[in-house]
């Protein structure tokens, strides 16, 4: 497929984010990481370079020879990482193909184009599933979880898709706390202590959430971006917030989602949060996948855990939440 290539570059806690790609991956990814401008400054950088082709007879590359193992299930795809070359190969019922080197840092795409539903695949799940086992090998852990900070110390919220994690960061950035992300936060082992490094995506708002806040209620009635399940905003734009680019955590509070009107917070075994959180881990190369696992225990062991049973008294949880920071 003829499609002009063009480059941009990130900049993530030191790294560079350098991606090459036509003009409809730009802008996917444009609108996710508007808040990681690049700042010029040196550091390694990390390559990802996508390939646009028109059907998925033109892709370049295929399923490495090697033996292989799944690490991560991809509904109608293929996960799978070889041990031996260390890499990782992708594939989405074949519209789009990865394959990916997390040890020197690139990560190649191919995507059948123009497929709106192809480009959010490849810019946002797969883009993320590299992104993560890159930075993994680099000492920044992953950690499905908004966050949101006061003071230099932060809340993190873990949870899978569905468990309310939007709706409660819209509660906080509503309560004028920093934001760091809505979904994803790195840990990482610094020289004067365990921080959580802020990941400030777009929040994604679905339509259940818009409707929980009066203010988010234009979105209700503006037509979603093709391709995409959810609406978008910018916490910086629609709340003022600033974003906080690291943290030490003050409490890991764990949310599901309760049909009564009012939230309970009660404190959590250390252990049990443990348990939610391994499935963040990428079964992958050994030692990384070790030093992952430790990072997270490191988390529940040195930070107070509770368990959110959330109602739809947002502003009190926020109360509840500014408490725990401040306690």
């Amino acid at each position: 497929m003829s499609d002009s290539q063009g480059t941009q570059t990130y900049g993530f806690h030191g790294l560079n984010l350098r991606v090459s790609s036509s003009a409809a991956i730009a802008s996917c990814l444009d609108s996710r990481f508007q808040m990681l401008p690049s700042n010029g400054e040196g550091g390694e950088t990390i390559f990802f370079d996508f390939e646009s082709v028109s059907s998925t007879k033109e892709h370049r590359f295929g399923r490495p020879a090697g033996r292989a193992k799944p690490f991560y299930q991809l509904e109608s795809g293929d996960a799978s990482y070889f041990d031996a070359e260390d890499q990782l190969y992708l594939s989405y019922e074949d519209r789009v193909r990865v394959l990916c080197s997390p040890g020197s840092g690139s990560a190649w795409f191919s995507v059948v184009e123009p497929e709106i539903e192809n480009l959010w695949l490849a810019s946002h799940l797969l883009f993320t599933i590299c992104l993560i086992e890159i930075l993994k090998r680099r000492g920044l852990y992953s950690l499905h979880a908004g966050g949101f900070s006061a003071n230099g110390k932060c809340i993190l919220i873990p949870g899978t898709s569905g468990a309310g994690k939007s709706t409660l960061t819209v509660a906080s950035l509503r309560a004028h706390f920093d934001y760091m992300s809505d979904d994803m936060v790195f840990l990482v082992d610094r020289p004067y202590g365990f921080r959580v490094l802020a990941f400030p995506e777009a929040v994604d708002v679905s339509d259940q959430t818009a409707g929980f806040f009066p203010e988010l209620s234009f979105l209700l009635r503006a037509p979603k971006r093709l391709g995409w399940r959810k609406q978008q905003i910018h916490p910086t734009q629609v709340y003022g917030a600033k974003v906080a680019p690291e943290a030490r955590t003050a409490a890991v509070v764990i949310p599901r989602i309760s049909k009564a009107e009012t939230s309970v917070v009660t404190r959590m075994d250390p252990d049990e949060a443990l348990l939610e959180m391994v499935p963040n881990v990428l079964l992958t190369e050994a030692n990384s996948c070790r030093a992952h696992l430790d990072a997270l225990s490191e988390l529940v062991t040195s930070t107070p855990c509770y368990r959110l049973e959330t109602g739809r008294d947002f502003d009190r949880v926020s109360l509840q939440f500014r408490e725990l920071l401040e306690s």
